[in-house]
């Protein structure tokens, strides 16, 4: 079974948003919830500042004051969250029946080890395979990232489950013949998921013994 992490694991969606929008909030500028929805679970897209910037024509203060300010409230709302519900029970009955579970993410990989090993979840993963990998542009919609985490885990990837929130993330394992279910989340809800085998409201739901036979 391969993971995604961002808003499947942990939600780290939400505080990106809260504090992308706290500094369009500062400048008087609407963010687009809509346009935003859009790049979830891709990097391959241009930084939101330099959007804003663009929309603007100025930030008021240096960039690198604004990144970091986002950076860090960002950084302390994703603290403040605990394994979104279910997780850790998915995990406890993947152990229990002997299934290799691998993480498939287009974020950099300290931001996953770091999360994932926070949490105690690290150990849990025989592969592991990010955008440190294989570079922004071929993030997900892009099968690569499903692929390696196959790869590495030394499994074909038609024998591969993928537990993803966004569509993105769902067009990038189908791309790669593999099997999904989706779990969206407060910021993908919404999105198309009509490619995916199954959607679940929660990971909550999603009863693992059945999911294994997709």
């Amino acid at each position: 079974m391969i993971w995604d992490f961002d808003g499947t694991i942990l939600d780290t969606e939400w505080p990106a948003y809260a504090a992308a929008k706290r500094e369009y909030d500062r400048l008087g500028v609407e963010l687009s919830f809509a346009a935003w929805q859009d790049t979830v679970g891709s990097a391959d897209h241009r930084p939101w500042w330099e959007v804003l910037r663009n929309d603007v024509g100025h930030l008021g203060e240096p960039l690198e004051v604004v990144i970091a300010r986002y950076r860090a409230h960002k950084n302390e709302l994703t603290d403040s969250y605990d394994l979104l519900p279910g997780v850790r029970s998915a995990f406890d009955r993947l152990a229990e029946l002997m299934v290799s579970t691998a993480i498939a993410s287009s974020s950099p990989i300290d931001w996953v080890e770091r999360h994932t090993k926070r949490h105690g979840l690290w150990g849990h993963f025989v592969a592991v395979a990010t955008r440190t990998d294989v570079g922004a542009e071929r993030t997900k919609p892009h099968p690569d990232l499903f692929l390696l985490a196959a790869e590495r885990a030394d499994v074909e990837p038609e024998n591969c489950v993928v537990i993803e929130d966004s569509a993105h993330g769902v067009t990038a394992a189908r791309a790669a013949g593999m099997r999904v279910v989706a779990v969206p989340n407060r910021i993908t809800t919404g999105q198309d998921f009509s490619h995916a085998q199954q959607v679940c409201t929660s990971l909550e739901d999603l009863a693992i013994d059945e999911v294994l036979h997709l």
